[in-house]
């Protein structure tokens, strides 16, 4: 049995895919059928081609790409990602149409034009039932945009040419050709139960409940997402926005019709306004009814249950008029029709139960939020969402309100909580407070004086369970506790056995200096490389191994700081004896303060004498050394890595751990659209630079 899958298009720009080419086929260039006289298309040319042109110039010099900064979670830790996807000017003043899930938890935009220009954009709104949002470009002065149009109706038919335009694979505009399969499709197929449709499409975001699909064969990639289908008269026919994983060129674009619709609600209002009743429709596909639309499943607490409407329950009329759905490609008209009602109005249904027929009046109520959005909380180390009645129900809850956890710090408060919390556990208390919304999480944002346990109450597979958390706040720093310090000869030697001796014509075993360091005790003496240390204290230095230089490292280790050694050294065949006032050992880089900075998501230390050795900086070199990068916090997207000595931050300099925090500090303050970063990465000074927008705001 095969099941068939659809997937969004969408693009990391860490993907990269050389020698790619698109090319229009001989056969898309067929002429096609005229259009009825209320579309409104342009005249048609003589020759295919140039009506093929004239289609791309109406619409591709408006394509645009978009560059979408996102936050999403991982282990109850938010990470940042960049995609792209395509969108179309749709208006002079600069709004652009794409897909919701392009922009979906984007924190900040930016828009390539086809000239290659850039501008930030603003998301006017989104709407993900239908998959559709709108961004607008902002220039810094008043600009009106060229754009492209709609078509008013959708009167595609199989077979009719249509154009795939976006920025496949974040490349720049591209274009392909191909033909309509089907102007109607619903991704239902034969093996399917018509009821899972909507849940197939995205267990809490379902797209695509109010109309039907056009599939074409024109090819699309990721990054194509929100990109328009255009016909051969130059109209935006659809939006694209889904691909199969099977079946070759198979793609599936928004009607534009529909399209609009959705995008003027969201200038309009930054949203569309619904009407719920709180029941689901089913055709009557495979049933013994002939006429209607089956009520499949009533909402808890909906005006459909108040009103005593049953699942099974078949719907006849609404105020009056026929309602029928033979078939699955009926329903989502119909459910758009009933989404158009007037929020807060009335309407009659007429109902047939068990063979006899009924009126029942119900109140149209607004249409509840399907899903919430995913927000972190640092103080308990969570990732949550806010728990709507359809994700409720959905999950088999008995209540709807509460914060769903989906994710938690490994090591953090949640992760340690006794007992742990878990992905997947619901919060209903704080300290005997209800929570429902992460505005609720607010009294224990800041650090108090005294940190003390909470007592979070919170269900689990319908127990009610109760544990206790210890928040935990800010920047996380540790300072290990001082050694006593070995005495330092301030060499790197390589052992010299016997054998080596006599081959390197060295005439007595012991270690060779093979490096000095700025600074060392042997070198202030006059010890230099090549020589071979043969003694110390009158000690022979006779190595049992070529590759282990223990014996030396340890017999330097046993001497006391500030007193003088005596060194039998060995060079050119003379030996001699020098006396070493030994030095304290630098400290190793485990012994250093380090510093976790959550706002930048990295790690941090103090610089080691061996840090300035390594990179050839003088010994009073100041800076903080960057231990480690997570890859999706914003000191990564601004290109940060680990291993990079960060000398100054916007222009203050970062001497020490303490001076970095300053630094940021002052930074944050700031109003500037970027903070930039100097930084020592191998033999360069390097400035990097983070967009404000990349930064996570104070939550919840």
């Amino acid at each position: 049995m095969t099941r068939m899958r659809a997937w969004h298009y969408s693009l990391l720009m860490s993907i990269a895919i050389p020698g790619i080419a698109w090319a229009i086929p001989p056969e898309a260039l067929a002429p096609t059928p005229a259009r009825s006289a209320g579309a409104s298309a342009a005249a048609v040319p003589e020759t295919a081609g140039s009506r093929i042109a004239a289609a791309r110039d109406a619409v591709l010099p408006y394509v645009v790409s978009i560059l979408t900064v996102s936050q999403n979670f991982e282990q109850g830790e938010p990470t940042l990602s960049v995609s792209s996807g395509s969108g179309t000017v749709i208006s002079p003043q600069g709004y652009i149409v794409t897909n919701a899930h392009v922009v979906e938890k984007g924190k900040a935009f930016r828009v390539v034009f086809a000239d290659g220009h850039e501008l930030p954009a603003k998301l006017i709104g989104e709407d993900t039932l239908s998959d559709l949002a709108v961004l607008q470009a902002q220039p810094n002065k008043p600009e009106v945009f060229k754009h492209a149009e709609f078509a008013s109706v959708n009167d595609l038919q199989a077979g009719d040419t249509v154009l795939a335009m976006g920025a496949p694979w974040g490349l720049s505009n591209s274009m392909s050709a191909g033909v309509v399969n089907n102007p109607h499709r619903l991704l239902v197929s034969l093996f399917d139960d018509e009821a899972d449709y909507e849940d197939s499409l995205g267990p809490d975001l379902p797209t695509g409940r109010y109309y039907s699909w056009i599939q074409h064969d024109a090819a699309i990639a990721p990054g194509n997402s929100g990109g328009p289908l255009v016909d051969a008269n130059g109209r935006i026919v659809g939006v694209n926005a889904r691909g199969m994983v099977f079946g070759g060129d198979l793609a599936f674009a928004i009607p534009g019709p529909d399209a609009a619709r959705v995008v003027d609600a969201l200038i309009q209002n930054h949203k569309v306004p619904r009407a719920y009743l709180g029941f689901r429709l089913r055709s009557l596909k495979g049933t013994n009814f002939t006429s209607g639309v089956l009520l499949n499943a009533i909402d808890r607490d909906s005006p459909a249950e108040k009103a005593g409407l049953r699942a099974g329950d078949l719907l006849l009329t609404m105020d009056g008029h026929a309602v029928n759905a033979p078939q699955p490609i009926d329903v989502p008209g119909l459910q758009r029709d009933i989404a158009q009602l007037k929020v807060g109005g009335t309407i009659a249904l007429g109902i047939e139960r068990d063979g006899k027929r009924s009126e029942v009046k119900l109140a149209t109520a607004p249409y509840p939020r399907e899903s919430s959005a995913e927000s972190g909380y640092t103080p308990f180390g969570i990732s949550m969402r806010e728990l709507t009645p359809p994700m409720a129900r959905k999950r088999g809850l008995d209540f709807n309100e509460g914060l769903l956890l989906t994710g938690m710090r490994p090591g953090g408060p949640a992760a340690n909580a006794r007992p742990a919390l878990q992905s997947g556990d619901v919060l209903r208390t704080v300290a005997g407070k209800p929570v429902s919304k992460p505005d609720d999480l607010k009294p224990w944002l800041d650090k108090p004086a005294k940190i003390a346990p909470l007592l979070i109450g919170f269900q689990r597979q319908g127990e009610d369970l109760l544990t206790t958390l210890l928040p935990s706040y800010g920047d996380r720093s540790h300072t290990p506790l001082p050694e006593l310090p070995n005495a330092w000869a301030g060499v790197e030697v390589q052992p010299v056995t016997t054998s080596l001796a006599t081959a390197f014509g060295e005439g007595a075993p012991g270690y060779r200096i093979s490096r000095v360091y700025p600074g060392s005790p042997l070198g202030a003496a006059g010890a230099k490389i090549g020589d071979v240390v043969t003694t110390i204290n009158g000690k022979p230095m006779k190595p049992g191994s070529d590759n282990n230089s223990d014996e030396f490292d340890h017999a330097v280790r046993e001497l006391e700081v500030g007193l003088p050694a005596k060194f039998g050294i060995q060079r050119d065949s003379h030996a001699s004896v020098i006396d070493v006032k030994l030095a304290a050992s630098p400290v190793e880089a485990s012994g250093l303060k380090t510093l976790r900075v959550s706002k930048l998501r990295i790690s941090a230390r103090e610089l080691s004498f061996y840090d300035r050795v390594a990179r050839h900086l003088t010994t009073d070199q100041s800076g903080v050394y960057i231990d480690s990068v997570e890859s999706g916090g914003p000191g990564g997207l601004a290109h940060i890595k680990g291993g990079d000595i960060v000398l100054a931050l916007d222009d203050h300099p970062t001497p020490d751990l303490d001076g970095f925090s300053a630094a940021l500090a002052l930074a944050l303050a700031s109003h500037s659209q970027a903070i930039s970063f100097r930084v020592v990465r191998g033999a360069e000074v390097r400035l990097l630079f983070l967009d404000r927008s990349w930064l996570q705001e104070k939550s919840p």
